[in-house]
């Protein structure tokens, strides 16, 4: 259907843009099992091979996926070894992309820096992991529903119980519109929806919450902060976490040096670049607003592969730099877990530590593999950026660092019982974005009963695996190897996924807590809604005429609420469309009008369905009307309750703007 069919293209689009994307571990448990092999000897890449390589990789995907530019940097052994430009920076004025030049928007990956930032005031004795945030905050009115504390521990591991949104207020295009960092924790504060320390969720707002308390401790505005205590001392010239902000900000906007080699965002559209403009993440800076060269990274990276030191610089403690590699927290055993701050993943049969980032136009991504030494950086500059990074670093790693394949199970007893739908943690629950924003994923058996895992537009094989921890449940996916853990409850129901992801778990729903399902539904009741006004204005429901003026009043009330049902469907397609050609309007342009005007008229065709159905048994009384038509009237009356219901369900009726 039309709704459900735009409302996934709009998924996806957040999706992308926004990647921007159980029980603690303690003591030795929380080392990462790694399968045993021979260590792996500090041999060098040849930087020729490298090159040709890297070179096939890019300019081969550019062109697939329509990419304007792309920065590479990869380090081995405390050496640059390789740092490249590709194609445009700025397609108008012809400039190329220089590695050491050229600024791209790296999103998510500035959040390191702001873990980096609170390890050294931990170091210092000033923060402490364990201690209520709110006691670094006094006056900030953090409003949480569960009484157990929110900790920085809990913040890096994504763990606060915080819902996830973005729409509207993550990113802007108006200079003059950047909020502070104070001023857009209060305004967007989301919702605690689980305990702390429970399932993970990726928060942007936690993140941010994390950057403000390192503003109030040491004094220094967040920008401040990094440029003399990470950038400056890493030699990180041309890299900043300042925005060409209006006069209102009250800060030292970005260096004009700076702003005229920054790279222009694209969108492929209608088979052209189309440039976006400058995205400003400033009032979220220390989730997303940073600035850099790939060569600057590779600086970033040296000095965290090398126990937090870069040449003679000391950015941490070796044994905080080791603290802050170690995994935390995971999901289930087996599963890659969170680091602090780092995202923990498996590339090529390695333990990697990494981060992901998105704007609306760049897609980037960084991963470090210590036991190798080496690290990776990737940026595009245009919205096809996520095909194009995705399996660099695993090919890169798997053609100079081959591994053993990961050792396989048996075929599990029952694989129908981990069928089925799954929703990820990391979605919106009291705001209208749950309408268009849910992450899910899809399990079923293929013909020759395999399990088939169904994401985000990728059918992906799962092979049962060998792994820690009792009970079935393990798999791997036969694309990348990575791995994937079914959950059981105490009475062993499947009741979540975790997937390769650490940052969130998928939860199993059935079909009445299916966002899928409920679009499906309110597509079909639109279909019935304007049959039956078709059939009503073509006569059908004129005769018999009811003796009663109270079953008159319920007849052309429930039709006015179906109406109304329909014209705020229409309008709330028209409000979500665009946004499937335009990913910017996801943040800066919502919501739109249309949509605001569905939501107002859903509320109007709420309270009718409602007064619909209070006036229902004088209906099924009335004998004027033969039997089949109170039948049908009764019909259309619990028809448009649970649209009602579907509606509310999806926060429809909580207003944005």
């Amino acid at each position: 259907m039309k709704l459900m069919r735009g409302a996934s293209s709009v998924l996806l689009v957040w999706l992308w843009a926004a990647m921007v994307l159980g029980a603690g571990i303690d003591g030795q448990d929380r080392e990462r099992e790694q399968r045993e092999r021979p260590e792996v000897e500090k041999q060098a890449i040849e930087r020729q091979d490298l090159e040709a390589f890297v070179d096939g990789f890019v300019t081969a995907r550019m062109e697939a996926h329509h990419v304007a530019g792309v920065t590479v940097a990869v380090v081995k052994n405390d050496a640059l070894v390789l740092a490249r430009g590709f194609g445009s920076a700025d397609i108008e004025a012809g400039r190329p992309v220089v590695a050491e030049r050229t600024l791209f928007r790296p999103g998510s990956i500035s959040k390191l820096f702001t873990w980096t930032a609170v390890m050294q005031l931990v170091e210092q004795g000033r923060l402490d992991l364990d201690t209520d945030v709110r006691e670094y905050l006094p006056g900030f009115p953090l409003e949480t529903r569960y009484s157990a504390p929110i900790t920085l521990r809990q913040l890096m591991a994504h763990t606060p119980g915080f819902e996830d949104t973005a729409m509207g207020h993550l990113f802007e295009d108006d200079p003059d519109a950047v909020l502070s960092l104070p001023e857009y924790l209060r305004r967007h504060a989301p919702a605690q929806v689980r305990p702390p320390g429970t399932w993970p969720a990726y928060s942007n707002f936690g993140v941010a919450l994390a950057g403000r308390v390192v503003e109030v401790v040491s004094g220094l505005s967040w920008e401040a902060y990094a440029e003399r205590h990470l950038l400056a001392p890493l030699g990180m010239r041309d890299s900043t976490f300042r925005e060409p902000w209006g006069p209102q900000r009250e800060q030292t906007p970005m260096a004009p040096a700076l702003r005229e080699r920054v790279s222009e965002g694209y969108q492929w559209v209608d088979g052209a670049f189309r440039p976006g403009g400058f995205t400003f993440v400033g009032g979220i800076g220390p989730a997303g607003s940073l600035s850099t060269t790939a060569t600057d990274m590779a600086r970033f990276m040296r000095a965290h592969l090398n126990e937090g030191r870069l040449g003679e610089v000391a950015l941490l403690a070796p044994e905080t730099a080791r603290e802050m590699q170690r995994t935390h927290y995971r999901v289930a055993p087996g599963q890659p877990g969170m680091a602090h701050g780092f995202i923990e993943s498996e590339i090529a049969g390695y333990r990697a530590l990494g981060h992901g980032g998105g704007t609306v136009h760049f897609v980037s991504d960084l991963q470090l593999i210590p036991e190798l030494e080496l690290g990776v950086f990737i940026s595009t500059n245009s919205n096809g950026g996520q095909a194009l990074i995705r399996g660099f670093a695993e090919e890169l790693v798997r053609r100079y660092f081959p591994a053993e394949p990961p050792s396989t199970a048996s075929a599990p007893d029952d694989p129908q019982r981990y069928a089925g739908d799954y929703l990820s943690t990391r979605r919106p629950y009291t705001t209208v974005e749950a309408l268009l924003n849910h992450d899910m994923a899809s399990v079923h058996l293929d013909r020759d009963g395999q399990l088939v895992l169904s994401r985000r537009g990728r059918e992906i094989r799962l092979m049962p695996a060998q792994g820690e921890g009792e009970g079935e449940g393990l798999f791997r996916q036969a694309d990348s190897g990575e791995p994937l853990r079914f959950l059981d409850d105490q009475s062993g129901t499947v009741t979540h996924l975790a997937v390769p992801e650490p940052i969130m778990v998928m939860e199993r729903v059935g079909p009445l807590a299916n966002p899928r399902w409920r679009l499906a539904f309110l597509g079909l009741a639109g279909l019935v809604f304007v049959a039956t006004l078709g059939s009503a204005l073509l006569g059908g429901w004129r005769r018999p005429r009811a003796r009663r003026a109270t079953v008159r009043w319920a007849a052309r009330l429930t039709l006015l609420a179906a109406g109304l049902w329909v014209v705020s469907m229409v309008l709330a397609l028209a409000g979500v469309l665009p946004i499937t050609r335009d990913v910017g309007l996801v943040f800066f342009g919502f919501p739109p009008p249309a949509f605001v005007a569905a939501q107002v008229i859903a509320m109007l065709a709420g309270a009718l369905s409602l007064g619909s159905l209070a006036l229902l048994a004088p209906v099924l009384g009335e004998t004027g009307w033969t039997p089949g038509r109170r039948l049908r009237h009764a019909g259309l009356v619990v028809l448009l309750t649970l649209t009602l219901v579907t509606v509310w369900q999806f926060n429809g009726f909580v207003l944005m703007g």
